[in-house]
């Protein structure tokens, strides 16, 4: 009897067997063994409804054989045949209590919705809908998160929007909301990525009220609950239209308004850190809108930032530093932070004074904000923004070349890599570059491969090489030879080893 034969034996005999584990993990067995050939002409031929029962069990063992063969099987067909097929089957899995029969219905669900007609097919679905839509409320996020790419992938179409927006399904998101605090957070996910496939998707959701529901939990209720919402709003201030339903819908203003009570209300001030971040992600998206209309939030923001504004809580200002480099990642960013010229003074002379004293993991994260803020791209370079850039460095107090130089060699990786992402940076630009071939010994140092042993030193070195080659310009010639050097090292790729000759010398035994 050919393999093919005895599975078919074996899928006949399981519906009547005493110990289904046994023709299970034969099944197992014998189904690894064929080429996908049979295994799809079994799939074409045979009844697969016992499989699906075999899942219902409280034989965990037994569970999990079934999940495998049919890991084997499903894929042979295309996912919107499965739901066809195994629409019911795939339901009850949906509601099952092994998380590993879940995650086998879902991701069948998913790759449905992904395709076109696929999601025809499981629109005229409407209980596996639903049951999608239950599932944003699984105890398991890995469940969550296929739910909710399977509820935006049906979203992508104007037919699946409609579909789930259905009045139906806005019933059943508002029950999935009360089960749990993590439900409501996951429906609130779920919508927000919704609500940036478009300006019809944003409409859908807004008229769903869902989105005023997330929008109001940003200004009430306890403080984790106000930050969890501040993180999900995130996504909707750097989408063009997102931004435009915040302003209109006064959420932005009701932000800046909580950020001015930060000094008097200790209760305001536990938000600042999500509301620093939040106003830092719009500025890095609309810098020039920020200094036009929001300058007293980036003034608190940079105030945070350089100390002279205190709420005593010195991550804090860890956080205000990085919000800075997040919004003057960009030249444009530069160009607006420029603006604000003595309340950067106050914070470059405050990264120079952490880089000195502040301990490792704060100085860590104060050389990765330089990092961005000295960082700019060949296309950004003109003659204000490198002028100011070279200003920024002079102001960073008491922070030399030699100073990173000596970070730069220190045995702790974290510091070590993130200092030479600075040197990176400052070998974007001609002045940067000039600094760093007139610093005694340190074009020699990036050049020495022998300092690096680990993969994560090696390639931060290759990088500034790689700047060093690609940024190179007549606004500063390089010293005869480097360019070669340079140019032979950058090649040579970041892992590059020199090859060692052992040479036999005579009379050596």
């Amino acid at each position: 009897m050919s393999a093919l034969d005895e599975v078919v034996r074996l899928l006949g005999e399981l519906s009547l067997a005493d110990d289904p584990k046994k023709y299970l993990s034969d099944l197992r067995t014998l189904m690894a063994s064929l080429d996908p050939n049979q295994q799809l002409k079994l799939l074409r031929g045979a009844e697969l409804n016992i499989l699906f029962d075999s899942l219902n069990s409280s034989d965990g063992e037994q569970v999990e054989l079934c999940v495998d063969v049919l890991n084997y099987l499903l894929p042979l067909i295309s996912s919107q045949e499965a739901v066809e097929r195994f629409g019911d089957q795939l339901l009850r899995g949906l509601a099952h209590p092994n998380e590993n029969v879940r995650h086998l219905a879902i991701k069948q669900v998913l790759q449905c919705a992904e395709s076109e007609n696929g999601m025809v097919t499981l629109i005229t679905q409407h209980s596996l809908l639903l049951a999608v839509i239950n599932s944003l409320g699984d105890s398991s996020q890995s469940i969550v998160k296929l739910a909710v790419n399977t509820l935006v992938a049906l979203c992508g179409q104007q037919t699946g929007l409609n579909a789930v927006f259905s009045n139906e399904c806005i019933t059943n998101l508002q029950n999935i909301m009360t089960k749990s605090d993590s439900a409501r957070f996951n429906v609130y996910e779920c919508i927000v990525k919704i609500s940036l496939l478009g300006d019809m998707a944003l409409g859908m959701v807004s008229n769903s009220g869902l989105l005023d529901r997330l929008t109001a939990e940003v200004t009430t209720g306890d403080v984790l609950t106000q930050l969890n919402a501040l993180e999900l709003l995130i996504p909707l201030a750097q989408s063009p239209s997102g931004m435009k339903h915040l302003l209109e819908g006064g959420v932005i203003s009701k932000l800046q308004y909580l950020l001015s009570l930060a000094e008097a209300d200790p209760m305001a001030a536990m938000l600042m850190p999500g509301l620093v971040k939040f106003f830092g992600n719009m500025g890095q998206c609309r810098p020039q809108q920020m200094v036009d209309e929001f300058s007293s939030v980036m003034l608190m923001i940079l105030r945070l930032a350089s100390g002279t504004m205190d709420l005593g809580d010195p991550i804090l200002q860890i956080v205000a530093i990085e919000t800075v480099a997040h919004i003057g990642a960009t030249a444009e960013g530069k160009s607006a932070l420029g603006k604000f010229k003595t309340e950067m003074d106050e914070v470059l002379d405050m990264l120079g004074t952490k880089i000195r004293m502040a301990p490792s993991d704060q100085r860590v994260r104060v050389l990765d904000a330089l990092s961005q803020l000295f960082f700019l791209n060949l296309e950004d370079h003109t003659e204000e923004l490198l002028q100011l850039l070279e200003l920024w460095w002079a102001g960073v107090g008491g922070v030399s070349l030699e100073k990173v130089i000596a970070v730069a060699r220190q045995p702790f990786m974290d510091l070590h890599c993130t200092a030479l992402e600075l040197l990176n940076s400052l070998a974007s630009m001609p002045w940067g570059q000039r600094l760093i071939f007139t610093e005694p010994g340190l074009i020699e140092y990036i050049l020495d491969r022998s300092t690096e042993s680990v993969k994560e030193g090696m390639e931060a070195k290759w990088n500034i090489v790689g700047t060093l080659v690609k940024s190179h310009t007549s606004a500063f010639p390089y010293p005869e030879g480097y360019v070669g050097k340079l140019t032979k090292y950058y090649n040579e790729g970041p892992f590059f080893v020199e090859a060692c000759m052992e040479v036999a010398v005579e009379g050596e035994q």
